[in-house]
């Protein structure tokens, strides 16, 4: 059903599917091909730059067998040809944007007081341009990793630097920023749909996850009420309505979160009957496995004061906030799972260190 001119996602993947489809047919299986493909090559590209992270945080041994790790890893196969969205460009480049964070912090520790290159803040805030065009709520790590850079050298030779490199950021979200304010007649920061994602999840007949049901894209009634309100008071309307709920059982909505946590790291309930077999715990244990390894491998960095473990613990902790308050779909996790399981990688190579004392046990005669 049409709906008009929306900013319910960022612009830069529905673009290139916009483009595939010019190319190769609307919902052609060519089209397929092309886009699944092109998912598979971003999620083997991050196998380069896990390389990199790995080699410069860790040592190239480690880098290898995370990437080697990565190439195997199920969900880094799954995501790729399972859904049609940005979920494994988006682990790609903020992969990519951390590995030039790490990188520019090596040059900056050699230059000393010395100004880095300005083309450098320029290409890196073209990068934070790109992923928040691409996945807006990654763009949280931004100013993690600029006050990571600045603290690690002199703040007041690379500010003008770090201003660039914000500039450009804004210089690469700009055209949609304008395209928004003009269409909507009002500033929409990239996308609008957070205020339905929140409702969603946060309202008396959810019990703290998705209710398919009310959706517009399922609900016929709320798709109409969409279309006569506009997708602008819509939101508004939403908007009203979780902050409502938020203030009248302030208890429940922290609750809820608390559970949308939890779900975010073993996968929210689900169905998952194969071959007559319920595995709905196997599914639970499989994405528990990785996200512990990755806080002990957090651990393990942090204690041995590796590079970059400021970084690594904003990964885990700071990016998935914003999730604990909506549904946390599985997917979701995927953006910071290349990180995952390089630290995981980290506590097996560590433990071969561990030297284990075997008693022996003699006979007596």
């Amino acid at each position: 059903m049409p709906s008009g001119p929306s900013a319910w996602a960022p612009p830069l993947y529905p673009y290139l599917l916009a483009g595939v489809f010019k190319l190769f047919g609307v919902y052609s299986a060519l089209s397929a091909w092309v886009i699944l493909i092109s998912n598979s090559v971003f999620s083997a590209l991050t196998c380069l730059t896990l390389y990199r992270i790995g080699e410069t945080v860790y040592g190239a041994a480690v880098g290898r067998a995370a990437a080697w790790t990565w190439a195997l890893f199920p969900y880094a196969i799954y995501w790729p040809t399972r859904v049609v969205w940005e979920t494994s460009l988006t682990a790609f480049l903020l992969s990519l944007a951390l590995l030039l964070t790490l990188r520019m912090a090596e040059d900056l520790q050699h230059r000393g007081a010395r100004p880095h290159p300005r083309r450098s803040w320029i290409l890196f805030g073209l990068l934070w341009g790109l992923i928040a065009v691409t996945n807006t709520a990654v763009i949280s790590m931004m100013p993690f990793c600029l006050l990571w850079l600045l603290y690690r050298t002199s703040w007041r030779s690379q500010f003008m630097g770090a201003a660039m490199c914000v500039l450009a950021t804004f210089f690469v979200m700009s055209p949609w920023l304008i395209r928004n304010h003009s269409i909507f007649g009002k500033f929409v920061f990239i996308r609008d749909n957070l205020p339905l994602e929140m409702h969603m999840a946060n309202n008396e007949r959810s019990a703290g996850l998705w209710t398919r049901a009310e959706h517009p894209g399922n609900d016929p009634e709320s798709m109409r009420t969409f279309q006569e309100l506009g997708e602008i008071r819509f939101m508004e309307e939403k908007q009203q309505e979780v902050r409502q709920f938020i203030r009248e059982h302030p208890g429940t909505f922290l609750l809820y979160s608390l559970e949308r946590a939890g779900y975010f790291w073993v996968g929210p309930p689900q169905l998952n009957i194969i071959g007559g077999y319920d595995l709905r715990i196997a599914r639970h244990i499989a994405f528990l496995i990785p996200a512990v390894f990755g806080f002990v491998g957090l651990w393990l960095t942090i204690r041995n004061r590796k590079t970059g473990a400021f970084l690594f613990a904003c990964f885990l902790l700071i990016y998935p906030i914003p999730y604990y308050m909506v549904q946390p779909f599985p997917r979701y996790k995927h953006p910071i799972e290349p990180e995952m399981i390089l630290l995981a990688v980290y506590v097996f190579w560590e433990a071969r260190r561990v030297q284990l004392s075997w008693p022996v046990f003699h006979k007596h005669a």
